[in-house]
């Protein structure tokens, strides 16, 4: 019995002593040590706890730059919705002030072209602009200048030739309408010379000022659009020629502005509620904008 109890002794003896050995085997007194280091001079606390307080820092320091950026953004996005308002604003009040001015600019005469006031007299001189302008595009200027002069002199001759006969040969004389037209007391007085001076200073004036501000980029909203307009008549200038401008701007003068007094109130109507839909994603996103920059960082 007693050598079974050594022999458990010495069995358990050997088992307390074999990790000690196999320990000192393995110890390496050149090594580095780290976290699953077997130096016993390996002190994982304090570099723990340095390791933790720089992540900390760099984390607050991370978080103070994103507040920062945050801050920064909404400051941005504030003052861009600020002089948007502004430069809409200043638009506006241009556009009005050039439709008034346009108004200014135009004739009474040409007005109630336009306007049809007179359907036989607007209608005359919309179809020889729109037989005009279809001339110069089937034939070279030279032959249609030369068309047109021609055709004038043979209608007047004509005309001439008619009251010849209805004098000479039925005894009835008419009034020649061409004479009332065009009188023979042709001059260009002072009086005139002076208004249209002064009317072509006033609005070149005008004009050469407005230039300036959209050259200029005075306003920025103005100058926006008319690069805009610039950028769509290029574009439009590679699929149709200036004479093709002209005869859609002719049928345009003519159909657009009668349609539209006809028509004013349901086109107003309509015009409202585009834009109020417009104003309505427009509020939309600007309100969304700041809260999409002050989201919250995700954890990494």
């Amino acid at each position: 019995m007693e050598s079974q109890s050594y022999d458990v002794d010495s069995t358990t003896v050997g088992w307390n002593k074999s990790p000690v050995m196999d320990h000192s085997s393995r110890f390496d007194p050149n090594e580095t040590p780290t976290v699953n280091s077997t130096n016993p001079n390996y002190h994982p606390s304090s570099s723990t706890t340095t390791h933790n307080s720089v992540t900390e820092t760099a984390a607050n320091k991370a978080t103070a730059e994103l507040k920062k950026g945050q801050h920064h953004a909404e400051d941005i996005i504030t003052k861009s919705k600020r002089l948007m308002k502004q430069q809409w604003e200043e638009t506006r009040h241009s556009v009005i002030h050039l439709q008034k001015r346009m108004k200014e600019m135009v004739p009474k005469e040409a007005s109630n072209l336009i306007y049809w006031q007179n359907p036989i007299q607007s209608g005359i001189v919309f179809g020889v602009l729109l037989s005009i302008i279809i001339t110069f595009m089937f034939l070279s200027s030279l032959a249609a200048i030369s068309f047109w002069l021609l055709a004038l002199l043979v209608v007047v001759g004509l005309y001439k030739l008619y009251n010849y006969v209805m004098a000479t040969f039925v005894g009835r004389v008419q009034d020649d309408i061409f004479d009332s037209i065009f009188s023979s007391d042709v001059h260009i007085s002072e009086r005139h010379a002076q208004a249209m001076a002064n009317y072509i200073r006033t609005n070149g004036t005008s004009i050469i000022r407005q230039a300036r501000r959209v050259f200029l980029w005075n306003n920025l909203t103005t100058s926006i659009i008319f690069g805009l307009i610039l950028f769509a008549s290029f574009y439009i200038g590679l699929s149709m020629n200036t004479l093709t401008f002209a005869l859609v701007g002719l049928v345009f003068l003519f159909t657009v502005p009668k349609i539209y007094q006809v028509y004013q109130v349901p086109i107003d109507h309509v015009a409202k509620q585009v834009l109020d839909q417009i104003n309505q994603v427009l509020a939309k996103v600007t309100t969304k904008a700041p809260t999409t920059g002050a989201a919250k960082p995700k954890k990494s």
